[in-house]
């Protein structure tokens, strides 16, 4: 072992052997990097994602980490803030209470077209940028921060069906909609676009699944209540089922939204590496 002090200078290029020389001074021309503060965050970033995805792809596949999803779900959720799960029911409040003059079928319009809305708006402000150090403290769990993240969304679905259940009870015992009817007339778009603005929110950014699961549903929805007499095109998406194959229909985008938000979850740990935060 080297027994030299620390404060001793360097040893010069000229002390070195002759062979060792034109080695040293080629090295001490090479350029000195010198990354921006953006190139080092991208670095950082895409080592803690590759670290996260090789450290869980060595555990054992038969050890399921997805029971754990839940409870990294839940500080997510907790970090939402109250103000979060107020505004939420306050913006579907907000909504029926605006149309009191509206006729029932107009009521019931408005309900199919805010519980979507509602949820594809929480899930966009859920996923957005989270706090300094978040992700570095996921990409440390078993879970992988994708994982997480569908967790939280699903967290933000059954909050909003909860929302959907307890106005079509109350549709239900004023005898405005039958409740099955009326519950899959919510349900079906409220799975569905869940499913497609889960996915882009993570792979691309909050702002184009609020685009692509958002706007068209609203258009749609605004559309159905200016066409208030006449059948339309729009008003087919925000009718109750009333025949064999609209039941049909409702029941099948169900069972796939419900096929796809599972695969997603279940296969988080493929694609994460491919998330856009």
């Amino acid at each position: 072992m080297d027994n030299r002090s620390f404060d001793q200078p360097p040893i010069q290029s000229d002390e070195l052997p002759l062979d060792l020389q034109a080695t040293a001074r080629s090295y001490a021309t090479q350029p000195v990097p010198r990354p921006s503060s953006a190139e080092t965050a991208q670095l950082i970033h895409s080592l803690l994602t590759e670290a996260a995805f090789h450290a869980q792809d060595t555990h054992d596949e038969e050890n399921n980490h997805l029971w754990r999803i839940p409870v990294l779900a839940r500080w997510r959720v907790y970090l939402l803030g109250p103000w979060f799960w107020i505004a939420s029911v306050l913006l579907l409040l907000a909504g029926i209470l605006l149309a009191r003059s509206l006729s029932v079928s107009d009521l019931i319009t408005l309900l199919i077209l805010l519980l979507p809305l509602t949820a594809v708006l929480g899930l966009t402000h859920a996923l957005r940028t989270p706090s300094t150090g978040l992700r570095a403290v996921e990409a440390s769990c078993p879970v992988n921060f994708a994982q997480t993240s569908m967790g939280l969304g699903l967290a933000l679905l059954a909050f909003d069906s909860l929302l959907g259940l307890v106005a079509t009870l109350g549709f239900a015992l004023a005898n405005w909609a039958p409740f099955w009817s009326l519950l899959l007339a919510w349900l079906a778009p409220l799975l569905l676009l869940t499913a497609i603005s889960l996915p882009i929110a993570l792979l691309r950014n909050v702002r184009l699944a609020a685009l692509v699961g958002g706007l068209p549903w609203l258009l749609l929805g605004l559309l159905a209540l200016a066409e208030q007499n006449g059948p339309s095109v729009a008003r087919l998406f925000f009718s109750l089922p009333q025949d064999t194959l609209s039941f049909s229909s409702h029941l099948a985008t169900i069972l796939l939204s419900l096929l796809l938000l599972i695969a997603l979850t279940a296969f988080a740990p493929k694609w994460q590496r491919f998330c856009a935060f």
